[in-house]
């Protein structure tokens, strides 16, 4: 079964104002010119895996496939690392630390760079300590060629450099009572030395001022319940360098004597923290591995933090900061993470790119998600709108043209049910759009709220269904009125003035285990719609694809089923040949190419490309993203989207990666930004459940 294609250069790649995602080993990573090209790399290492990932910067903010280096560490278990040239080839190298499964051995593993992405086999320098933790390189002994230095439980080891990237033996200075287990290296006391600030168990923050020889005077302890990973960087205008502990939520001002006052509150919660200029004002300003951003105002004070979402893959590593875009000077921010790394764009004001986000509080309910969100004009004013459920009720979203504030809050809708989930249709005949509102609660049904024309509703009527969740629209028995069907097994026919029949069953004998979603279309190509079904059936999966024929007397006839995992389901023509196949997704999409009679032959398997998706809430979503002409397929889970670039022939290329928000339901295809609908580039919008909002992600491409 083909799994994944791979873009050639010849295949445009859309463009969207958003957070880029990037498959890789997950872990701790480290920002720097491994190529030797003068574009920042970003290197990646697992934490317990005992590989190695560098995304290989192009210059424009963008990032290629994952290089990936299997190595044998000497140390089983990462804690940090560090890039930096140490033979002076124009490529950066990496130093790793660590510590080993057996709690006896630690050490540092130096890995000279190929210049491709890969590293050379591990040069490895064992101390009889359990664990060392974050290396930090520097000239510690005055002699002009970099050290590394990295705390462990014994204390502080100095691996002298010997030059060309090549160091004796660790040498230790000993912290009592307990050693230490992270580290940063500053000239606190403006003596030309350098000096090591630690974090110490259980005696707190200490700095040890170096004699510059290699030797450090006795530890000064600056704060005996401080602890956690150290940072040493300025945080004024032209200032000493200060101390960071995040862990500890503190920060030590230094006050050029050897000194350090405080502690004073970080304003940021991540409990790894980069520090750098993010907006140009010569003002040190701090990221954290959670995506918020604190930007100083002078004196070490910040502004309010702002926060932006990363991907939700349970495990946060470090943060760590670079210029993506070549020509820029406004540092770039990237988070490491399990399975993957999220890269946050600098606008160049110090806010980051990451989507437009609409704040709707009724979506802000952790225990439901909508199947579906209804999108039309609710207001003639020839701009899309959007219909966003919630339990408490419904927003009605009013578009703007305007891509930086694509909607206007429009009213409040009461909904009489819960977990609803919606789809727009003129179901009384008068040219407007209406809602039809599915409510999943016990009692269940569908609820009708007739459109007035000026973006407003009124809840007319609702047909008996029982709990409804995924329903589809189509006129069933060519009447010229609209229809409703329910993933809960059954159908109702429109009256046409709003009001429905009573509910009729789809089948008579469905699966065990019941419906879970349906889409409508004409798959046998006879000019009536037909209806297309999943179980709930996983893992393992028996049954999965049901097509359900109309049978043209106001009914449907089971005539096909097809094995295999499979939740959400979407229908389009993907390879241009007339006839409707489907999608459908569940933990990987799955194509199926329709014959144009009813039946359909299991083609192309995506598989999730970052190793970190769940099920998603929604089915996919098919449209033109990148305005070629050819059906694409987005999925969202995760804080992910997974857009996969059709080819025309049925299949798909290997997914890339988009933030989405914290927590995206499903997603839907508007055009908002003021273009017209021939242009084929739709923007993407995707509703969060938690926070309650929709992110809107605005089409860049040209």
């Amino acid at each position: 079964m083909l799994c994944c294609i791979q873009l050639s250069a010849a295949v445009t790649i859309p463009r969207f104002y958003a957070r880029r995602d990037y498959p890789s080993v997950g872990g701790q990573v480290a920002v720097g010119d491994v190529t030797g090209d003068g574009i920042p790399d970003i290197v990646n290492v697992s934490n317990n895996y005992h590989s190695i990932s560098t995304l290989p910067g192009i210059g424009n903010g963008s990032f290629g496939a994952a290089v990936t280096t299997p190595v044998n560490l000497l140390t089983q278990f990462v804690v940090s690392l560090v890039l930096i040239d140490l033979n002076g080839d124009g490529r950066m190298d990496l130093v790793v630390s660590g510590y080993s499964s057996n709690d006896l051995d630690g050490g540092i593993n130096v890995l000279f760079s190929n210049g491709d992405g890969t590293f050379q086999t591990p040069v490895s320098y064992e101390v009889q300590d359990s664990s060392l933790g974050d290396p930090v390189v520097g000239d510690f002994n005055g002699d002009g060629i970099p050290d590394v230095i990295a705390p462990g439980p014994k204390g502080i080891w100095l691996f002298t450099g010997k030059g060309g990237g090549t160091f004796n033996a660790g040498v230790l200075t000993p912290i009592n009572p307990s050693g230490a287990y992270s580290a940063a290296a500053a000239d606190f006391n403006g003596d030309g030395k350098l000096d090591v600030a630690v974090s110490v168990a259980p005696t707190g923050l200490s700095v040890l001022f170096g004699n510059g020889d290699g030797s450090f005077q006795a530890p000064l302890v600056i704060d005996p319940k401080s602890a956690g990973q150290v940072v040493a960087a300025p945080l004024t205008r032209g200032g000493l360098p200060s101390i960071v502990v995040p862990e500890s939520f503190h920060i030590y001002v230094n006050n050029g004597k050897g000194a350090f006052l405080g502690p004073l509150a970080t304003p940021v919660a991540g409990n790894e923290i980069a520090v750098g200029d993010l907006n140009g004002d010569g003002i040190p300003d701090l990221a954290d591995n959670d995506g918020c951003v604190a930007l100083g105002t002078g004196g070490v004070k910040f502004a309010t933090p702002v926060c932006y979402a990363t991907a939700s893959t349970g495990t946060r590593y470090n943060v760590a900061l670079g210029e993506f875009v070549k020509g820029s000077s406004k540092p770039d921010i990237v988070v490491g993470l399990r399975g993957l790394v999220s890269v946050l764009l600098n606008r160049g004001d110090g806010a980051f790119i990451d989507g437009a986000w609409t704040s709707v509080p009724l979506v802000h309910t952790p225990s439901f998600s909508p199947a579906s969100v209804a999108t039309a004009d609710f207001n003639g004013d020839g701009k899309p709108d959007l219909a966003v459920p919630g339990n408490a009720g419904i927003q009605i979203l009013l578009g703007t043209g305007n891509a930086s504030v694509p909607y206007s809050m429009g009213e409040t809708l009461t909904f009489p049910g819960a977990y609803p989930s919606e789809l727009a249709g003129d179901v009384n005949g008068d040219g407007i759009p209406d809602l039809l509102v599915a409510d999943g609660s016990i009692d269940g049904g569908v609820y009708i709220y007739l459109g007035r024309g000026d973006g407003k509703f009124l809840l007319t009527s609702a047909i008996p269904f029982g709990p409804a969740s995924k329903i589809v629209t189509g006129d069933f028995n060519h009447d010229g009125k609209l229809d409703v069907a329910t993933a809960g097994n059954q159908f109702a026919l429109g009256n046409g003035d709003g009001t429905f029949q009573a509910p009729l069953t789809i089948l008579a004998n469905p699966p065990a285990q019941g419906l879970s979603w349906i889409a409508a279309g004409d798959v046998n190509n006879d000019g009536w719609p037909d209806l297309v079904a999943t179980s709930n059936s996983r893992p393992p999966a028996t049954l999965g694809l049901l097509v359900l024929l109309n049978d043209r007397k106001g009914g449907f006839t089971l005539s096909d089923t097809i094995s295999g995992p499979s939740y959400g389901v979407s229908l389009a023509d993907l390879n241009g040949d007339g006839n409707l196949d489907a999608v459908t997704y569940d933990g990987s999409a799955q194509v199926y190419l329709g014959n144009g009679r009813g039946g359909f032959t299991p083609g192309q398997q995506i598989s999730d490309p970052s190793s970190v998706f769940v099920t998603s809430f929604g089915g996919p979503a098919i449209g033109d993203v990148d305005g070629d002409g050819i059906p694409d397929l987005l999925i969202a889970d995760n804080g992910n989207l997974a857009i996969a670039l059709g080819t025309g022939k049925g299949t798909f290329y290997a997914p890339f990666l988009l933030g989405l928000g914290p927590n995206p339901s499903l997603i839907v295809l508007e055009n908002l930004h003021g273009q017209s609908d021939s242009a084929g580039l739709p923007d993407i919008v995707a509703p969060n459940w938690s926070p309650g909002g929709v992110m809107v992600l605005i089409n860049l491409t040209k």
